[in-house]
């Protein structure tokens, strides 16, 4: 009898270890084939760089009387690869279905004012245009997403740049969960989009904003000191040293009169933003232009002085696999384990009887 629950066991085991193999093959044919097949099929494939070479796609079904399509990049903080809806920024159409248009990323190789092309680990951004004038929010883009599809929702996010233009919010179909709708401070100070890039933090996106729109207070009367106070609180930004750190390290320095009244904001929003913190909201200067000189020396990431704090802000989640197959294959290796410690421990107690 004991033979029999043993020779049971061990069977049970055999092919649960099988099915553990047979699903690992899978995913590995899976991504082979993403080499394979045709534009259409590459929109279903994920952070596949190795496997659908260097594509992307955007789906237009919901844009009317399109003739032609652009893809606009850009690092994130920094320039575009090339003009806007200039001609190496022209998509092409996918041979199996007219509504779906494909850019090739290694056309990006060639641009002169950002080298190297697309890199990885580097945040990058993208929208898409058309000739119709229609285009996409700021979307999140990185090496992950190369063989994936963006496509729009039909919700309209406030332009970035212009607070009267609407843009069509954009997602992408498999990498949505860790890239999408950036989250980022319009000319008004609105908090719009949802997703920060992944290497991104809070630091960043207010100092990226506050240069270009430090005198809105004068210009178009927006409350500058406000728009600041709901991004600190919004970012769980309370290291605002960092932020001016970040503002000294770009390579375009705004005037002194400028560096000037942004510190005099930012110190002011602290202290709206966290009222309670007598100690905080201060500055060195000097501390700064070093933390500056240490930012750039880390290629422009604010990271190296705020000891690698993250935002909270930002809905980015990642896992092991987008689709949960890494997370299934761990499952059941430890239901194998679990039955094969059983089975030991059933049949030392059958010998001890």
């Amino acid at each position: 009898m004991l033979k029999r629950i043993l020779a049971i066991a061990i069977a049970v085991v055999l092919v649960m270890s099988m099915a553990v193999v047979a699903v690992s093959a899978a995913d590995t044919d899976s991504a082979s084939a993403g080499a394979e097949v045709s534009n259409s099929a590459g929109a279903d494939t994920s952070n596949s760089g190795t496997g659908a070479g260097k594509l992307i796609y955007f789906d237009a079904s919901k844009w009317n009387n399109v003739n032609l399509v652009y893809c606009h990049v850009w690092e994130r903080g920094g320039d575009p690869f090339y003009s806007w809806q200039s001609k190496a920024e022209g998509c092409t159409k996918d041979k199996n279905n007219p509504n779906l248009w494909v850019y090739d990323l290694s056309k990006l190789d060639a641009s002169t004012t950002v080298s190297g092309g697309l890199k990885s680990g580097k945040d990058y951004c993208v929208i898409f245009s058309a000739n119709t004038g229609v285009q996409t929010f700021d979307q999140t883009f990185g090496t992950a997403c190369i063989g994936d599809t963006a496509r729009v929702t039909g919700k309209m996010i406030e332009n970035a740049v212009d607070s009267e233009k609407e843009a069509y919010e954009s997602v992408w179909k498999t990498n949505s969960a860790k890239y999408g709708p950036h989250l980022a401070l319009s000319s008004t100070g609105k908090l719009i989009g949802s997703v920060l890039c992944p290497n991104e933090k809070g630091e960043e996106v207010i100092g990226d904003w506050l240069p270009n729109y430090c005198n809105h207070d004068i210009t178009y009367n927006v409350d500058v000191v406000k728009c600041l106070k709901d991004a600190l609180l919004k970012f769980n930004v309370k290291d605002i040293e960092a932020v001016y750190a970040y503002i000294l390290s770009k390579p375009t320095q705004p005037t002194d009169e400028d560096l000037e009244k942004m510190l005099g904001q930012l110190q002011d929003a602290y202290k709206l933003a966290y009222p309670n913190d007598k100690e905080g909201g201060k500055i060195d200067k000097d501390k700064a232009k070093n933390d500056a000189q240490t930012i750039k020396n880390n290629g422009g990431s604010v990271t190296a002085v705020t000891g690698g704090s993250t935002s909270t802000a930002s809905t980015n989640s990642s896992g092991s696999g987008s689709d949960g197959q890494a997370d299934t294959l761990f499952i059941i290796l430890g239901a194998v384990m679990v039955l094969a410690a059983g089975t030991m421990l059933f049949a030392r107690k059958k010998r001890e009887e």
